[in-house]
Formats: C-alpha cells, structure tokens, sequence
C-alpha cells in the first residue's frame, strides 16, 4: 500500500495507509479519450448572468447607469546536498546504518550503498530516480518519486508523490487524490526528492520536477494511475516584459517562456499564475506604477475563434493593479474553454507587459458640448475635462459625428471609460449578453472593454427589441410590437446607442460625466426664385 495521509499537530509520528487492493484497482483505461468535451463540460453558460459575473465581478457601472437611465519533530535533518546541519547524520546515512544493522555490514566490497537495490527506490540514486543506471534515461519504477507538472520552462509547479507499482506501461501512484477530478489528461514526470522539511503542525518533503515521461489518467481517491510513453500537448505562454531602466531612454526588458496544462479548470488559473509571478520576480505588483498590458489568445476551433486571435488589452495602476485583473484575465479562457457549444483548445499565449511609473490615472470630471445641435448629419465637437491624478485638469477633444437619419429630439450625451461603458451594457439592455452559441460569446469578448479607452456615446430613450441576445434597433414599430406580443422571451432597452466614439488615452479613467443636448429640425432649403 501507500503512506499516504498525516495529521497536523501529532503527537507521535503517524500516518494514514492506503491499501495496495485500493490502489491496484485504480482504472488503467484512457478514460479522458471516452468522454467528449461537449459532456465534460460545464453547464448554464446560456445565462446571461454567469457571463457577465466573470467578466465584471465587481458590478461596475451602476452610478454611470443612473445617470444614463436615471435610475513535536526533532529539528533535525540534512540539507540538500546531504550536509550536516547540526550535528545529525544524513538521512542517508541514516538508512546505510539502519540496513547494516538490520542485515549485517558484510565485506567490504558487499557493503551497502546507495546505488545498490534495496536502497535505490528511496530516491537517493542522485539522478533524482530510483534504480537507474548510469547514463540511462530516467524513469518511474515502484518507490521512486514522481510528479505531475502544472508549469514548465522558466518555472516549475506541479505535484510530487511516490510510485506504489508499475506493471508494464501502467502506472499507479502517490495513494492519494490530487484533486479527485475522475478522468484526467494531465502530464506524468520523474522527480527528485531533495529534503524533507521538518514541521511541528506537518513535516512535507522539497522536490524537483523532472523529465515528463508518460500521462495521468485518472485521478481518484485511492491515488492516480497513468501511462509511460506519450504526453499530452502543453500550451506555451510568451511574455515580453518591459520595465523602467535606469536610463530614461532605454528599456529594461525580459522575456519568459513557459508552458501550461490543457485543462478546463487549471489552465485559466495557471496562465495567469506564469504572468502574474513573471513581474514579481523582475518588478513588483506594490509600488505606483503603470501596467500596459496586451495578451493574446491562440485558438483552435469553429469560425472566426480559429481565424483571429482573442486580443485582451488594458491598463491597470497603483499597488496590487495586476492581481486585481487576475478575474478579468481569467474569464475569457474560462468561458471559452467550458462553453457547451463546440469544441475548443487554447493553442498559445502571447503577452507584453509594460511598466512605467508614476501612477497615470485620471478622474473624468466634466464634458462640454453645444446644448443645441444644429442638424442631425452633423459633427458636434464634445471637450472632456479629465483630471490626472497629479497636476491640472486637461481638456480632451473628441469629435462625433451624428448619424444624418437622426430624428430631432432631446438626447443624452455621455462620457466614460470603455469599462465602465461595458458595465453599462447589462443594465441598458437586459437581454444583450444573452448567449445562445460560440459566436455570440465571442461578440462579447471582443467588445471593447479597457479601463484606458475614453467613450463618447449618445443615447435616444430606449426602442429597440432585443431578441436572443441580438439588439434590433431599426425595426418598424408595427414589427417591433409584433415582436413584443408574442411569446418569444423579449425585452426592451432603456435606452439606445445613436453614435459613439473611443479614444486611446495613457491613463487608468474612472467616473464619467453625462449632459442632456437637443437635436434641432434639419432646416429646409430655400428654392430659388424663378425670374419673369
């Protein structure tokens, strides 16, 4: 069986077995292989709510919305390299000891050493597995330790356990679950056991993923059991990674490369990991400073998803900017990857950081524009008062240009960041995210959405009919009541988009400014008189 359980504050030293019987009774079978991706995945993305709640968690907008809408071990044990730190002998030393006194010492060319065979499963053979020869590639066999990577390149993570039995090309392992996710398809590696870390509440053991050498199956309660031989296909993560240098004319800039899992649940998580701990080690995530970022997200699946890649941007600023965008990040391949409607897999992960300091953010404090709009098919000049953080309030210039078939009447004019304008969407129109297919999910992620985008948009009381998740703001009224008395799980906006501009800017915004204008009649044209 396996040593495969402990409890925090013991006592004495115990530990929790699992039976061999247990063990050994693990599915062998590519289980992962029977089950499509449509089955194992999860539900209820058609809700409108969920999709919305993971890429706004925080419910942004609702000030912009009303005013738009008005409403005891011994401390003890060698390090690394096997050196004694306090006058203990080694853990191998240790074990030679313990052996020679179990079975005798015997001649001196029979004595016990660490290569031989009953002591080379523990994991002391200094190649980092058990029992291999020198010059031969490592691989598992019963004792040794092994791994399951999560991360690999430019930093490791993954779990490390032991092999209980290898029977062929099957193997089964560590006597515990992992995460006890059933069928599974995750890489199997070699491992190097490097200390044991002494603990009053839980001693735990430092390794060292090693070479990837087969895959996992199966992850269930009795342990894991996988396969020697092929490995699934990891997905690379790029990241260029620029930072303030000394010399204000010349960039600091590293690049990281990673690879990932594919896997539903881990992958979103462990992308933004790799990103996310890229900057703590060169930059930090405390400081005020900017982050520019742009990700970009490689797919293989059913139509535009495969021809273009889903391109993330934004900024984020102050201490803790970066983690606080770990949901935003994480949504779209979460969303992507679950979605009940086709089969898809994240290829690659392109990403550029930029890091510049001090903090440039900006409060949108006002808006000017004529109150009285000449004529529909006109462009009306609106002058945004944006207050940075440090210094004095600059006026923006963003023209928009009115649509020629805009009818005359009372309109409202408002300007915020394309965050903020996203956040909008879920409250001017109920029904908008409202997703029935791959396609309409990608509408959503691709809509604009970076906190440093300015928007000046101008709504007309609401109209439209929106009909599974599609906004028809053009219909005739006699189609648009057609439409509403029937049974067809309709709703309508509060208010409609009539034009609308963006505009690149170099700070983080927040608020937003909203003034009421009128559209003034398109004035006829005088004929000229005809002369006698």
């Amino acid at each position: 069986g396996a040593l495969a359980f402990g409890w925090g504050g013991a006592l004495r030293p115990l530990a929790g077995v699992t039976p061999a019987g247990d063990i050994l009774n693990l599915p062998t079978d590519m289980g992962h292989l029977a089950v499509s991706g449509n089955e194992n995945r999860l539900n209820g993305w058609s809700d409108a709510g969920l999709v919305m709640d993971q890429l706004l968690p925080h419910r942004q907008g609702a000030d912009l919305a009303a005013a738009v809408l008005g409403e005891d071990l011994p401390k003890r044990g060698a390090n690394a390299s096997g050196v004694n730190r306090e006058g203990w002998p080694s853990s191998e030393e240790l074990i030679l000891s313990l052996m020679e006194d179990v079975f005798g010492s015997g001649p001196d060319d029979h004595k016990l050493q660490p290569e031989n065979w009953f002591i080379s499963p523990l994991g002391f053979s200094g190649q980092g597995v058990a029992g291999v020869a020198t010059g031969e590639l490592p691989t598992l066999r019963p004792g040794s330790s092994c791994a399951v990577p999560l991360v690999t390149g430019d930093a490791q993570l993954g779990a490390i356990g032991t092999v209980t039995w290898v029977e062929g090309d099957d193997v089964f392992m560590m006597g515990h679950p992992f995460m006890q996710r059933g069928p599974v398809n995750l890489p199997l590696a070699t491992a190097e056991i490097l200390t044991v870390f002494p603990s009053r509440q839980l001693s735990f053991k430092l390794g060292a993923v090693g070479r990837i050498v087969g895959t996992v199956h199966h992850d269930q309660r009795a342990g894991l059991s996988g396969r020697l031989g092929a490995s699934p296909t990891l997905i690379p993560v790029e990241l260029d990674l620029v930072l303030p240098g000394s010399d204000p004319n010349q960039a600091n800039q590293h690049q990281y490369n990673f690879e990932v899992v594919d896997d539903p649940q881990l992958t979103p998580t462990l992308v933004f990991w790799t990103l996310y701990n890229s900057l703590l080690v060169e930059g930090d995530d405390a400081s005020r400073q900017n982050l520019k970022f742009s990700i970009e997200l490689d797919w293989d699946g059913p139509g535009s998803l495969a021809d273009q890649p889903l391109v993330m941007t934004g900024v984020t600023a102050g201490p803790g900017g970066v983690g606080r965008l770990a949901t935003e990040w994480m949504a779209p391949i979460s969303i992507l990857l679950n979605n009940p409607y086709a089969e898809v897999r994240l290829k690659a992960v392109r990403a550029r950081f930029e890091v510049s300091r001090p903090v440039a953010s900006a409060t949108v404090t006002g808006v000017t524009v004529p109150r009285l709009v000449a004529s529909a098919g006109q462009e009306i000049k609106c002058r945004v008062e944006i207050t940075p953080r440090l210094g004095l309030p600059r006026m923006v210039e963003v023209p928009v240009d009115l649509p020629v078939d805009l009818e005359p009447g009372n309109y409202r004019l408002a300007v915020a960041s394309a965050a903020e304008m996203f956040a909008l969407e879920a409250q001017r129109a109920a029904g908008r995210f409202q997703v029935n297919s791959l396609e309409s999910i990608l509408e959503i992620l691709r809509t604009e959405r970076a906190a440093s985008t300015l928007v000046v948009a101008l709504f007309s009381p609401g109209k439209a009919v929106v009909l599974q998740g599609r906004e028809m703001a053009s219909l005739p009224d006699r189609v648009a009541r057609v439409i509403r008395s029937g049974n067809m799980g309709t709703s309508s906006t509060m208010a409609d988009f009539v034009a609308r501009r963006e505009l690149s800017t170099e700070w983080l915004l927040q608020g937003h400014a909203v003034r009421n204008i009128e559209v003034a009649p398109r004035a006829k044209s005088v004929q000229q008189e005809r002369r006698p």
